[in-house]
């Protein structure tokens, strides 16, 4: 078995292709990270190697990395480890002209508004800064099965959207950004993730995946930098994104 898996070129335990691909898009000193729980705070080593901003602190530690989340709890924890953390709302940025580098991992397809976390961001980033952005591929092989195995239930029911490669382009360049860079990869966890079927999927698209284009794997991971005009203007109404022309008449423009 471990001959097997040298020869395919994975290590063990296995490495985030996701985490990977963020990282390497990070740069710049002044980091902010959205969403920086992931759930809960690691609570072994196996978890903290899947936790980006463990990673990001790693990488860079000369950095100044800013965590963001809603969790009060979990953000008092990472207080309580030496992280540089803080509750608020992605939706709700008021920092101004900051950071280098804006990640949100795995965040925006929990947000009710991702527009207008989207204007944040471009207004929280220095000059030349750069949002990276990853996010599950709902047309992934992984996705597909699951909706087949589970009917109507999404894999995580905390998911109130879904986005492909088409949709989340269009969202990013309707709130003022330009996709430099577009990566498909796969986030997979089966030294973390107990659960048998998932395990069993994860061998046997590691061994067949090389066969399929990489658009069928499971996670988008998106460099973004603002755009000189936006095309769009995002709102604080209960629609996420709302486009110029169809603004009502008293609606002004920023």
């Amino acid at each position: 078995m471990e001959t097997r898996r040298k020869a395919r070129g994975m290590k063990w335990p296995m490495d985030s292709e996701r985490i990977e691909a963020v990282l390497q898009a990070v740069k710049g000193t002044d980091i902010l990270n959205l969403g920086c729980v992931n759930h809960s705070v690691p609570s072994n080593e196996a978890e903290k190697k899947r936790w980006l901003h463990a990673r990001l602190q790693e990488k860079f530690p000369s950095a100044n990395v800013l965590g963001l989340d809603i969790d009060h709890e979990n953000v008092a924890r990472m207080r309580s480890l030496g992280m540089n953390a803080e509750v608020g709302d992605a939706e709700r940025l008021s920092y101004r002209a900051q950071f280098d580098t804006i990640i949100l991992g795995e965040i925006l397809e929990h947000l009710a508004n991702p527009g207008a976390c989207l204007e944040g961001c471009r207004q929280a980033l220095k000059p030349g800064g750069r949002l990276v952005i990853s996010t599950p591929n709902i047309f992934s092989a992984m996705l597909t099965l699951m909706y087949l195995k589970n009917f109507d239930r999404a894999f995580n029911r905390e998911h109130v959207v879904w986005f492909c490669a088409q949709t989340l382009r269009a969202l990013v360049e309707r709130c003022g950004f330009q996709v430099e860079s577009f990566r498909f990869v796969d986030d997979l966890a089966p030294d973390v993730v107990r659960d048998t079927p998932y395990r069993l999927f994860t061998y046997a698209w590691l061994a067949i995946r090389w066969l399929f284009p990489r658009r069928y794997r499971n996670t988008m991971v998106a460099v973004c930098f603002p755009s000189k005009e936006k095309k769009f203007v995002s709102t604080d109404s209960a629609l996420p994104v709302v486009a110029v022309s169809n603004l009502p008449a008293h609606a002004s423009q920023p």
